[in-house]
């Protein structure tokens, strides 16, 4: 391995690495782009080197990104691959990389690379061979990636599974991964297959490969358009024998001969492109939230007949295949006479090869205050099916419920009698007052008094706050956007709160899923979007239009980045630092609410 280093500067470094310097006519050179510092994850990459007729741009090999906490603070060193095909013999230079940021310019060191004839041997770049250098796995090792189907729908599952395929040539004895797929635009789901994957044999063009699916993600597309699942990279061991060994492929899939020596080889997948339709606009339902497969609902009331200040539990339960996780809480409308609180929510998800599927349930805790028969609304639910391409609507029945008086409410007496009245009985006499308090002399005018005119402003200014009220509430319910700003701190609070109960070191994972939920979903209200469908990239764009500051923007996107890598790719983090990313969460919660 050869590269072209530039000592580490703050606040940004850049360097180019090749896999090496000498390579022959229409073999493959691997380029890597590596950013590293506070701000590699504030700049784009630069573009591709142009190297003439030496060396032609073959595609991108998809880009990768490492965040590491120390001390408290967060480093980012982020790579894009890119891969050439040498066409011409002759001797070319990679040019100097250059990128700026707050003023300051990094360079990376220019790298010469040779073109040799392809009947000629490529040496290493290294005076030292890498390890595995010397052992050409060609066609006989390699990953693809294969998906379940190649267009979808947005928010429409596809199973993605990256398939490791190895001839009786390879003697393969463990592999681990070395890079994730970069999946940008889609919501991400792991297949769990066990430390052990299932393995199986299949004949192609007349040579016999042993295959195993070593990772399996469900990906929902979050936004339509040509979307790109980056590469995914192992670091094989493979054994070499020092003495013949037996060509049968069954020997073992993970060999381990008694004479032989273990060499180190990194294969990586070809980036797959997935084509994603929008959702149609023929017959779409007004209360559509996103949703994409199939799904049933149930609801029950667990009583129909109650007392006055009795509770009553309501619930509803949405089952299905799809992304349960996206799945809304149900727009209950209940009578005003009755008190309502946040429902409880109970997911039940199960991944597999089919795709997710699994429940949601909501379950609403209602008390009714005052006595008759009560109804409470159908409640709907609306998804795509992409099976049939149509949008249905799943309906409950109307829920009546027939409120009987509480013994615990205040009845009159039956003598008519009021309880001061009561506790005065059997007393013969009221006595006289012998003095007096609070004469008011004859002279006084109370109509020159503030009262006398605040006791008629009063009730105009009543009459105007009612007014004003009521424009509130029509507003409220005639305008989705107003609403949902309006309600849009009191909701990322809330799953603030929630994500702070969660503040442990062995709930890492769920802690945080809220504050990535607090910050989507504050964002989301506030600009009024779909939460499902919304991407930190999406987001920046949209904040940058509305002319915000760009360190508040970098900082929100940072937060988020954080969350998703703590979720999908989780790090051992302190109480300590936990207690910090739901700090700055809750400030840049704050500090966005102050700027929108």
């Amino acid at each position: 391995m050869f590269s072209g280093v530039l000592p580490a500067q703050e606040p940004l470094s850049i360097r180019a690495v090749v896999d090496r310097t000498t390579v022959a006519v229409n073999q493959q050179l691997m380029l890597t782009i590596e950013l590293s510092g506070e701000g590699a994850n504030k700049v784009d990459y630069p573009a591709p080197p142009d190297l003439g007729d030496y060396l032609k741009l073959a595609g991108s090999g998809g880009n990768s990104q490492n965040i590491q906490f120390i001390n408290g603070r967060m480093s980012v060193t982020k790579s894009q691959v890119y891969f050439y095909i040498a066409a011409m013999e002759g001797t070319c230079t990679i040019p100097s990389i250059k990128i700026s940021y707050k003023n300051n310019e990094a360079a990376s060191e220019p790298v010469t690379i040779t073109v040799i004839n392809s009947g000629a041997p490529a040496t290493p770049a290294t005076p030292a061979p890498t390890p595995g250098s010397e052992v050409d796995t060609g066609e006989d090792l390699f990953i693809k990636a294969i998906p379940a189907k190649r267009t979808v729908y947005q928010n429409e599952p596809v199973v993605v599974s990256f398939r490791i395929y190895k001839s009786a040539k390879v003697n393969l004895t463990n592999y681990g991964i070395n890079k994730l797929p970069e999946s940008v635009g889609f919501w991400a789901e792991e297949i769990e297959i066990g430390n052990q994957p299932p393995v199986w044999e299949e004949t192609i063009n007349g040579k016999k490969f042993v295959l195993a699916d070593i990772k399996k993600t469900i990906l929902f597309p979050a936004s339509p358009g040509k979307k790109t699942i980056g590469s995914l990279g192992i670091d094989c061991n493979i054994r070499v024998s020092t003495q013949k060994r037996s060509n049968d492929i069954f020997d073992s899939f993970f060999d381990d001969p008694f004479f032989s020596r273990t060499v180190r080889k990194s294969i990586f997948s070809q980036p797959l492109e997935i084509n994603v339709l929008p959702l149609p606009l023929e017959g779409k339902p007004a209360n559509f939230s996103g949703c994409v497969g199939r799904f049933d609902m149930d609801a029950a009331m667990d009583k129909s007949h109650v007392k006055t200040n009795e509770a009553v539990t309501l619930r509803i339960k949405i089952a299905g295949t799809g992304n349960i996780k996206i799945i809304p809480k149900p727009d209950l409308v209940i009578p005003a006479d009755f008190q309502q609180y946040d429902p409880k929510t109970t997911e039940n998800i199960v991944r597999n090869n089919d795709g997710v599927s699994g429940n949601k349930t909501f379950e609403y805790v209602l008390v009714p205050r005052f006595p008759g028969e009560q109804r409470i609304r159908p409640v709907e639910f609306s998804y795509f099916d992409p099976y049939g391409k149509v949008y249905k609507t799943l309906t409950t029945p109307e829920f009546v419920l027939t409120v009987e008086k509480g013994s615990d409410e205040l009845v009159s007496m039956g003598s008519g009698l009021s309880k001061e009245e009561v506790r005065l009985v059997g007393q013969d006499i009221r006595f006289i007052k012998l003095t007096t308090r609070n004469l008011i002399p004859g002279s006084f005018k109370f109509y020159n008094q503030f009262l006398f005119f605040a006791a008629i402003l009063l009730p105009l200014l009543a009459l105007a706050g009612a007014v004003g009220y009521n424009r509130h509430l029509t507003k409220l319910s005639a305008n989705v956007a107003y609403a949902r700003s309006r309600r849009a701190n009191t909701m990322a609070m809330k799953k603030l709160a929630r994500a702070k109960s969660l503040l442990d070191e062995n709930t890492q994972k769920e802690f945080f899923a809220e504050i990535s939920h607090a910050l989507l979903g504050f964002a989301a209200d506030k600009l009024n979007l779909a939460q499902a469908g919304i991407i930190s990239d999406e987001l920046e764009e949209l904040l940058k239009k509305r002319q915000l500051d760009d360190s508040l923007i970098q900082e929100y996107k940072e937060l988020l980045q954080v969350c998703d890598f703590q979720r999908f790719a989780p790090a051992d983090m302190s109480r300590e630092q936990m207690q910090d990313m739901f700090k700055k969460a809750k400030e840049a919660i704050i500090n966005l609410e102050k700027a929108l």
